[in-house]
């Protein structure tokens, strides 16, 4: 009976010592001390999507505001960084077909080059000039409603794009 009453304050010990591991959000671990503001560039489309880079510029801005301690300024005289980004290639394969042999879950894939660069000294604190995104999308398997359903798709991709986008440029921070 004592080994066990021991046994459990080692365990009530060791638990509390463990609570108070200094966890926080890795965003207020790493932010860059220099960088309290980030102005977003629209993006650059060079690809045949429509409207493709008013989504994902779109998307990052809300992305920034949802997952960053930035102030997202409207204007780059007044930001601390700047954010640009040029979306080159977007692809949906089909990987599980419906009924009738029509894709009914995508594989999209996104590549793009983004860049965040000090906007006083022009020093680049991040750069990936080959950013892939890949994510598969239930996407409607009526032929009729395909193409209406292609923005909404897109809106749901690009989130997914700016969350991950976001993510590693506060991880490089």
């Amino acid at each position: 009976m004592k080994r066990s009453g021991t046994t459990f304050l080692l365990m009530i010990g060791i638990l509390l010592a463990t609570a108070s591991c200094g966890y926080r959000v890795a965003s207020r671990n790493r932010l860059d001390q220099r960088i309290q503001s980030i102005h977003v560039l629209p993006f650059e489309n060079e690809t045949s999507t429509f409207r493709v880079e008013q989504i994902l510029t779109r998307a990052v801005i809300h992305g920034f505001v949802r997952k960053s301690g930035f102030e997202v300024a409207a204007d780059p005289a007044r930001a601390d960084a700047v954010f640009q980004g040029v979306v080159s290639r977007v692809t949906a394969n089909p990987v599980i077909f419906g009924q009738e042999t029509f894709g009914s879950t995508f594989l999209v894939t996104l590549d793009a080059k983004v860049e965040v660069k000090e906007r006083s000294s022009g020093e680049v604190l991040f750069q990936n000039d080959r950013y892939i995104f890949r994510e598969q999308y239930v996407i409607n398997v009526d032929v009729e409603n395909f193409f209406s359903e292609l923005n909404p798709a897109l809106e749901r991709i690009a989130e997914d794009f700016a969350s991950s986008v976001v993510a590693a440029i506060l991880e490089q921070f």
